[in-house]
This record gives C-alpha cells, structure tokens and sequence, in this order.
C-alpha cells in the first residue's frame, strides 16, 4: 500500500458505540429514494487513477473479501451470516451488479446494485478523506438509471460513516422513512474479527 496517505482521523469511529454486555446494538436506519430526476452529480474525479471493474458473475470469496475490508470498520456483518451456497445464489440473481473501484491494484471501494436499490457501497479506510466518495456514488446512480431504473433506494444507518447521510442527500437522496431497530453486535459475536476500536 502506498506509504503517502494518511490514517482516518481518529474521531472517524467516535459516534460508535462501545459493545454491550447483552450483546445488543442500537441502531437508526434511514431509508432514502431518488428519481432521476433528483440526481444532483457532485464528484470531481479523483486526483488517483481510480478504475472501475464491473465484476460479472462474481464469487463468494471475492465477495466475502471486498465486505469484510470495506465493512468491517462500519460493523457490516449480515452478510457473514449467509452459508457460501446462499450468498452465492443472492450473488446470481438476474439483475445483480457488482463494480470494484482500484488504484494501481489497490482496493478503493465498491457497490452492488441489485432490484432498483443501492445495496452495498463504501470506500476502503485508506481512500476516505480524498473526495472519491462523491466521485463513485456518482458512478453508481449513472449505472443504475442506465439500467433503466425509474428510482434507486438505499439505506444508512448510525453506525456508518458520520457524514454518509449528509452526501447521500446532497446527491439527491430524500428520506422516506426511518427505523429503530436492535441488532446483534458483531464485536461481540466476533471479538477477534471486529476489534474495539477498529483498527
């Protein structure tokens, strides 16, 4: 990995809370939707020489790879929960994409489309702070309404990047509703995996 780019700021993670006991964590999940419409393009292209690989037919492995580096700090971890045989068949699905975004090799990001949503989408540690973040949600509206999409949904929720509400609204993004909900805490289901605080 390059030697020029420096850490997140250590605050990144401040708005996490830290483990329960009971193994239970709190989280406010927003839904949002836009219409074509909506989309307001704010992304300057990167000052690195990011590709975008469209991964047709993609593997679990690759999958489980690409989640776990990019979703492990954001306690990503439904996903880890599928057998190899159901992510696979979820992978499969008519209409499913899978784009990865590289530097020189490097592991910049990725998000995954699939029935008019926005799945998956984030960035590797080493690459926040450096303005792709805008630069590849615009690539991941353009391919969805290429596809003829009439809307793109998604969610975010607390345990998210602390500005990822806020950039998905100035992309166009409007709330349609949110939710409270209580899900199991992945530091404790995986102390070794999911560190406190991520590393």
């Amino acid at each position: 990995m390059p030697t020029h780019r420096s850490s997140p700021a250590p605050d990144l993670f401040a708005h996490q809370p830290p483990p329960r006991a009971d193994g239970h964590l709190s989280v406010t999940i927003t839904h949002l939707e836009m219409a074509p419409s909506d989309w307001t393009r704010r992304g300057l292209p990167p000052q690195v020489d990011v590709t975008i690989e469209h991964a047709a037919a993609p593997a679990a492995a690759l999958y489980r790879e690409l989640y776990d580096q990019i979703g492990r700090p954001w306690l990503w971890y439904e996903r880890r929960l599928l057998s190899d045989e159901a992510l696979q068949a979820l992978l499969n699905q008519p209409g499913h994409e899978l784009h990865i975004a590289r530097d020189s090799g490097n592991l910049v990001g990725f998000f995954e489309l699939g029935d008019e949503e926005l799945v998956f989408f984030g960035l590797t540690l080493d690459y926040i702070g450096q303005r792709i973040g805008p630069w590849l949600l615009d690539r991941a509206i353009e391919r969805a309404f290429a596809l003829g999409w009439r809307r793109l949904l998604l969610n975010t929720n607390t345990l998210d990047h602390p500005h990822a509400l806020a950039t998905y609204r100035k992309a166009g993004f409007h709330p349609v509703r949110t939710e409270a909900k209580e899900l199991q805490d992945p530091r404790v289901l995986w102390p070794d995996v999911y560190r406190w605080p991520p590393a």
